[in-house]
């Protein structure tokens, strides 16, 4: 076995036998054998590189333009290009090529350059099969993780590269939708939105729009007579664009607006029966009371300096401000709509989002005061911890804040004193402590939008305070129930 060794270059004064094993060894590796032969190679052990030294073993070309084959020779020149590597070692092609007299006495070009197809495209500086890879790869993972992991491989390659070849690669065949889904997303959130069209029977992506609009929605439809359904979401615009650009086909909502329309109805209903969310809050307190167990009531602590008459109206001033100014905003929003203004433009009128334009339309009737509430996630893994300790007769937050410091809680103190203070209102209720690590069983009781919520979940997924808020809830009111 004949080998070469890094940093040796082979010349044509080596034995003959030599130079024509590893010659005819080393060009299994060519892009191409029946067009490229191998002269000479160089392996570069410092710079990790090995060169190949090719020529053209064409007799004879064909012109690129009126396709007249010659065989006149101009002149030669050297092309360098990148190959696949091999293990460690980047490859480059010295390509020795030739220019060609066309002999067509009507063809605009006199000279030209050889063309390689099997090779290298014209004017690039990669091989065919080094740049199918690389596209392969950024199509797969795109610009910047592709350029990563090319180069584990040894591709010297950039993100921009990957994405120039991702963009120039030919788009696959695909066959005529039927089924297609339309929705919008965004260029930038709230500021500029495009359209996707989605091909529903395979799950592929058919084209990105760059605006959100009906003209373009029919315009983009008209290409595919064969479109017989159309899903969509609630918007007239997109409505109105396949009724222009597809009138053969269906219309149909899919299911996540489908369970959401029905979502936001339920949602706008409850608005009116705070009431009844409120009585069904305390129902559902005393059933798990029931099945909890009372404790002991403990006085609560009502602070070395009452809160002053005047201090309590200057509070309720500062709430009914706040209402009336949600009623302003819920009379302009309607005012508006029913001028036939668009709800982008309601909203950067009034300064609001256009979620909150569209939920203000839905409500029938003016927001009510709202009643604050606190969340407290930071202290929900801690609950069951307090609630322990409150059994055991422990009442005050500032020690029960210490042992929860002691267990890894980094918050305040004060977020552990709110929540005894529930537990002291529960108490003074009648109902037990674990009423109050539901939203379900809050004085205030849950919002309607949470609610809404848990009647669209499906049954066998409902936590089972949820479950009983609901039973309790369908049982007080006959419109309720209906609903």
């Amino acid at each position: 076995m004949v080998s070469v060794l890094p940093g040796d270059t082979v010349h044509e004064e080596e034995p003959a036998f030599v130079s024509t094993s590893i010659r005819t060894f080393l060009t299994r590796f060519l892009p191409d054998r029946t067009t490229l032969a191998l002269e000479a190679w160089h392996v570069d052990d410092a710079a990790a590189q090995i060169t190949l030294d090719t020529i053209s073993t064409h007799s004879q070309v064909s012109c690129p333009l009126c396709h007249v084959q010659t065989t006149r020779v101009h002149s030669r020149y050297t092309r360098t290009v990148a190959d696949v590597p091999w293990g460690a070692y980047a490859v480059r092609l010295q390509l020795r090529v030739r220019k060609f007299f066309c002999d067509h006495p009507t063809c605009p070009r006199q000279i030209f350059t050889e063309r390689l197809p099997a090779v290298v495209a014209p004017w690039a500086r990669r091989t065919l099969r080094l740049a199918q890879y690389l596209s392969a790869l950024g199509i797969a993972l795109g610009g910047q993780a592709g350029a990563r992991l090319a180069a584990r491989f040894q591709w010297r390659t950039s993100p921009d590269t990957l994405l120039r070849l991702v963009q120039a690669a030919p788009v696959p065949d695909a066959p005529a939708p039927h089924i297609i889904g339309v929705d919008e997303w965004a260029w930038r959130r709230g500021q500029r939105y495009g359209t996707i069209l989605v091909n529903l029977e395979d799950h592929r992506v058919l084209d990105l729009l760059p605006e959100r609009s009906a003209d373009s929605v029919a315009t983009w439809l008209a290409q595919y007579p064969t479109v017989l359904v159309v899903c969509r979401d609630r918007s007239a615009l997109y409505a109105e664009g396949i009724r222009r650009g597809a009138p053969q086909a269906v219309q149909v909502v899919d299911r996540f607006h489908l369970v959401k329309n029905l979502r936001e109805a339920v949602e706008a209903f409850l608005h009116s029966q705070r009431p009844a969310l409120q009585a069904a809050a305390a129902r559902t307190a005393q059933a798990l009371t029931l099945v909890a167990g009372p404790v002991p009531a403990t006085p609560m602590y009502r602070g070395r300096h009452q809160c002053t008459h005047a201090a309590q109206q200057r509070r309720e001033a500062e709430q009914q401000q706040r209402h009336v100014a949600w009623v302003k905003t819920d009379e302009a929003i309607h005012a508006l709509r029913a001028q036939g203004t668009p709800v982008a433009t309601i909203a950067q009128q009034l300064g609001v989002s256009r979620p909150t334009v569209y939920a203000y339309l839905r409500r029938t009737s003016p927001p009510r005061p709202r009643s604050p509430q606190r969340s407290g996630q930071v202290l929900n893994p801690y609950m069951p911890y307090l609630i322990h300790r409150w059994r055991d007769g422990i009442t005050d937050s500032m020690q029960l804040w210490r042992e929860l410091r002691a267990r890894g809680y980094t918050h305040a103190a004060r977020t552990v004193s709110r929540f005894i203070t529930r537990l002291r209102q529960a108490s003074e209720a009648g109902w037990a402590p674990e009423t109050q690590t539901s939203p379900y069983t809050r004085p205030q009781g849950p919002s309607a939008r949470a609610v809404s919520f848990t009647w669209v979940c499906p049954a066998a997924k409902r936590l089972p305070d949820a479950q009983l808020y609901v039973d309790q809830l369908t049982q007080a009111d006959p419109a309720i129930t209906q609903a």
